[in-house]
């Protein structure tokens, strides 16, 4: 894993610059939580999120947040500019380089207020808050079947995914994860890294060396294709490739609760095919807005 040098001035404001947009855009303000009550409100806000009902059931425990916040870690929410409310959570821990990384846990918007570019803006906001300490390493995970993440991690942010984990958290108890295995991707996001809006869409990825699209996307070899019933079909991929797609649905979310069987056939199918290509050495560089992964080979 790569370290990288103190962040400049300039890259500071720049940083400041692009999250002041991003928080006019989305109406919002996003502060720290420091307080029991605060940390109560973003414990429930992140369990309606998640749609956790069992007792004993939580995303995250308001104590928690305390003894995170309490340690210097990020703990913060986004707070509505004409009501007030509290409408979206992010949680991240200082990691392994020290000094240098932090690892994002958990972040979620309420339902109805996703849209807005709340997203974005906080993590824009961690993004700035880490440069103001010096970190310039970001890492999260995310469900590799979830495209609309996938879209806004890879090609919003140019964060890449660099590992793949089976059933990383084992089985969860929300109503969003249960009852599936918890695979996850893990990312890795350079913060020196030009503000996504001043580079290249990562939709068209694969590069060459001076950052212009060394292949057209659609003509990516795919190792998971969608059949024309919706089922993955995997493919053999040839060596000499030199752009790979793993295709899947649009919106994996709404096809748990339809089909749950075929849902898990795109988990098995996405699974084997990230862990046999990134054995294999190759790299994810971008993401297909239609839903697939790009992917090329050194």
């Amino acid at each position: 894993m790569e370290t990288h040098a103190t962040p400049s001035q300039e890259l500071l404001i720049a940083a400041e610059n692009q999250l002041r947009e991003a928080l006019d855009s989305a109406q919002i303000d996003v502060r720290i939580i420091d307080s029991a009550q605060a940390a109560a409100d973003a414990s429930l806000l992140l369990d309606e999120v998640w749609s956790v009902t069992g007792s004993g059931t939580t995303v995250l425990e308001p104590s928690l947040f305390i003894a995170l916040a309490h340690a210097k870690n990020y703990t913060a929410a986004a707070y509505d500019r004409a009501s007030g409310d509290m409408l979206g959570v992010t949680v991240g821990f200082f990691a392994a380089p020290v000094g240098k990384s932090m690892h994002s846990h958990v972040a979620g918007v309420r339902h109805e207020a996703v849209g807005r570019g709340i997203g974005a803006a906080m993590k824009l906001h961690q993004r700035l808050w880490c440069l103001e300490r010096g970190l310039t390493h970001m890492t999260w995970t995310f469900d590799p079947l979830v495209a609309r993440n996938a879209y806004f991690n890879i090609a919003r942010l140019g964060a890449l995914p660099v590992e793949y984990h089976a059933d990383f958290y084992g089985q969860m108890r929300d109503g969003v994860n249960a009852g599936q295995a918890s695979d996850r991707v893990f990312v890795e996001w350079d913060l020196t890294a030009p503000a996504p809006a001043s580079r290249p869409s990562h939709e068209h990825a694969s590069r060459d060396g001076d950052g212009t699209p060394a292949t057209d996307p659609e003509d990516a070899v795919p190792a998971v294709r969608i059949d024309p019933s919706g089922r993955p079909l995997e493919l053999d991929v040839p060596r000499e490739a030199d752009l790979v797609c793993i295709e899947m649905p649009s919106d994996i979310e709404t096809l748990r609760g339809t089909d749950p069987e075929l849902a898990g056939l795109w988990r098995e199918a996405v699974r084997r095919a990230f862990v046999e290509l990134l054995d294999d050495g190759w790299k994810v560089t971008g993401f297909r807005r239609s839903g697939a992964y790009l992917l090329t080979h050194p």
